[in-house]
């Protein structure tokens, strides 16, 4: 079965972002052709009302997304008091045994490597999603401009 047959009906859209995803899946790294067959295909799919809802609702999502991203700092102050507390215990059990400073050294920098790694990943996953959410954004906006203001339809008799 096709995917983008899969949802056939606008109630049935539970989540806008992966309904516009499974419509066409990463669509922020295709070209200009396969942007405009995307557009047709929600242009052919619904109409103007529909996509406006879809587009608030992605709007909605970024918003949300962005107030998220303040939650990340201090998370990473947790985790920097608990690096502090952790390296300070180590200092001082290594003052009072035979460890070396390189092990100590060695012990710091990979702690401070890990929490570098986790903030990258974590910020390359933050940076692709709400470049998927503009992306789509600017594609359903795309569609309701292209859109005619309104449809005048001549009864033949």
């Amino acid at each position: 079965m096709n995917e983008t047959n899969e949802i056939k009906e606008f109630g049935e859209i539970n989540s806008v972002l992966g309904y516009l995803v499974k419509v066409k899946q990463d669509l922020h790294n295709k070209s200009f052709s396969e942007q405009i067959e995307f557009k047709e295909e929600i242009k052919k799919r619904h109409d103007k009302s529909q996509i406006q809802m879809f587009l608030g609702r992605l709007e909605d999502l970024f918003e949300v997304k962005k107030a998220k991203s303040y939650l990340i700092t201090p998370a990473f102050a947790i985790i920097s008091l608990f690096i502090g507390f952790f390296i300070n215990l180590f200092i001082k059990e290594s003052q009072e045994s035979d460890f070396s400073p390189i092990i100590i050294i060695l012990f710091i920098s990979l702690l401070y490597i890990m929490v570098v790694v986790f903030w990258g990943s974590l910020l390359r996953r933050e940076t692709n999603n709400l470049r998927k959410i503009k992306r789509y954004k600017r594609l359903l906006q795309e569609c309701l401009d292209e859109m005619p203001e309104k449809s005048h339809f001549r009864r033949r008799v």
